[in-house]
């Protein structure tokens, strides 16, 4: 156990005998006969959790905030108090609420590979799912690092514990990892002039920020070292939680995988207003009130969503509390905080996405005037072919030029920017390349069984959380001994990541120059 009473450290470690432990779903050892859990105290409350022969401690399925069911729906999230005498942390929690998209993701790139979608399987989900996981070493005694991290998925599916950044592997080399659900679709980004809050989402990264800050000594962790970290959406929310006005001193550091659109385009207040009015109509009508939707059936919302809402993206909208200024305003009138930033993105982040039928001037027309399209395409490389054209301009467009936007944003504002572009294709995955996600087994050092994994893949792996941990503890991805990562300033240098690791000048920065030059013409 360890205990925090004001500025007073005093650590200790105490066990529970005979009790019956689940954790197959972590991969934890579970012995026959007696097992010892791990024990936190949190007030009047013993937080139980579970041990890995490695030595970590994990806690599964805490609650930060009260289940968001009935009146609660769209509410505020109101902060869990620790209350009952003993907290099973044995066992993950359902993840939010969702049509299964993020488990598709992972069965859609399975097959486009040759690996069998049933080796993956997906939680259950639910409503009542504002729910945290904790990795810790116990045994440390100095105040570790600690990584937050928010999933992708659209912020219409995927859940805190995928297999991709379960948090064992870093809690071993001294970190403590949190990962976090939150309300996803209409459930947690639906906007509405009615509604008490706006980005319901949001607010829930919020108070899940607020009990780590609270809490995160018990485990181990430091709260003057809290990095928040997301992949797609989830760093774009990982990025907004940053900056919310709520969370001003409690972040010392982000990372940003594989996102960046904010920095060039948000959705409108105006627009948001206007898709959670469409969903009144269709359970009220015309006439009806936001407030009816509150006795509307999970279920409904859900099949609403598919149909009312089936191209469209989730994010945050301008609010006063959450998000004063978008991230696009703030990059336009050089307003971004001094933030200190790691951001990256893949070399193929759109290839498994373009459809077998999609042809480039899909992606050109709603980009560029058709006058410009021949020298579009001339810069996309001439020699290669349509489809690897398409996944390079849709990459660039949507991942890599924002992304470059926000880290020359955050330098000119007086941060630290530390930019990595991943472009290692595992064996036997060139259908799909340096995929969206691809790094995120890499940083976590969670090669799954079906993942084929090499030496060279292995040795990546080291050498990458190693920077990711010297960044958690430093605020620097460099260490002694680590190959040396540029600052990205004027001189546009920055990581690469291929079979080994080098740096130069960004390879996609002259052709984001390029395509923003001719989107103006």
């Amino acid at each position: 156990m360890t205990h925090f009473i004001g500025d007073t450290l005093r650590r200790t470690r105490r066990w529970v005998w005979g009790a019956v432990v689940s954790g197959a779903l972590l991969s934890l050892t579970a012995c026959s006969g007696e097992e010892e859990q791990p024990v936190v105290q949190l007030g009047p409350s013993a937080i139980v959790g579970l041990s890995s022969a490695e030595g970590v401690e994990a806690f599964l399925g805490l609650p930060f905030a009260q289940p968001p069911l009935d009146d609660l729906r769209w509410e505020r999230p109101i902060p869990w108090e620790p209350s009952k005498a003993v907290v099973d942390a044995t066992q993950f929690a359902p993840a939010c609420l969702q049509s299964g998209s993020g488990l598709a993701w992972y069965h859609g790139m399975m097959q486009r590979v040759g690996v069998e979608p049933s080796l993956m399987s997906g939680p259950e989900y639910s409503e009542d799912c504002l729910y945290l996981n904790v990795w810790t070493d116990l045994d440390d005694t100095e105040p570790k690092p600690v990584l937050v991290f928010i999933h992708g998925g659209s912020n219409t599916g995927g859940w805190s514990y995928e297999p991709n950044y379960r948090g064992g592997p870093l809690a071993q080399r001294g970190a403590v990892v949190v990962t976090v659900g939150y309300r996803l679709g209409v459930f947690g980004w639906l906007s509405h002039p009615d509604m008490s809050i706006q980005n319901a989402g949001l607010h829930d990264l919020i108070a899940a920020l607020n009990w780590i800050h609270t809490h995160i000594e018990a485990f181990g962790g430091d709260p003057t070292r809290i990095t928040v970290s997301g992949e797609s959406a989830g760093a774009d929310n990982a990025l907004h939680l940053a900056l919310a006005p709520a969370m001003k001193g409690r972040v010392a550091g982000v990372i940003h995988q594989s996102a960046g659109w904010s920095a060039t385009s948000s959705l409108t207040r105006d627009a948001g207003f206007k898709l959670g009015q469409a969903l009144v109509e269709a359970h009220a009508g015309v006439e009806g009130r936001f407030e009816d939707l509150k006795a509307v059936p999970a279920e409904a919302l859900m099949a609403s969503q598919l149909s009312l809402f089936k191209r469209h993206y989730f994010s945050p909208v301008s609010d006063p509390e959450t998000l004063p200024i978008p991230v696009e305003k703030l990059v336009q009138q050089g307003r971004m905080p001094p933030l200190n930033l790691l951001i990256g993105s893949n070399g193929n982040e759109s290839l498994m996405y373009i459809p077998d039928n999609a042809v480039i001037d899909d992606y050109l027309q709603p980009a560029f005037p058709e006058a410009v399209w021949d020298e579009v395409r001339t810069a996309l490389g001439s020699q290669s072919s349509e489809l690897e054209q398409m996944d390079r301009l849709r990459s660039a467009l949507q991942y890599t030029c924002p992304s470059l936007t926000l880290a020359s944003a955050i330098s000119e504002g007086g941060g630290d920017a530390w930019v990595y572009r991943f472009n290692r294709v595992r064996e036997g995955f060139d259908p799909i390349g340096a995929y969206h996600g691809a790094e995120l087994p890499y940083v976590f050092d969670t090669h799954d069984a079906w993942l084929p994994t090499n030496e060279v893949d292995r040795a990546l792996t080291r050498q990458l959380v190693a920077h990711w941990m010297s960044f958690l503890a430093t605020g620097s991805p460099n260490q002694q001994g680590s190959y040396a990562w540029p600052r990205w300033g004027a001189e546009q240098e920055g990581l690469l990541v291929t079979q080994t690791l080098s740096g130069a000048g960004h390879s996609e920065a002259a052709l984001c120059a390029r395509l923003a030059a001719l989107r103006r013409r």
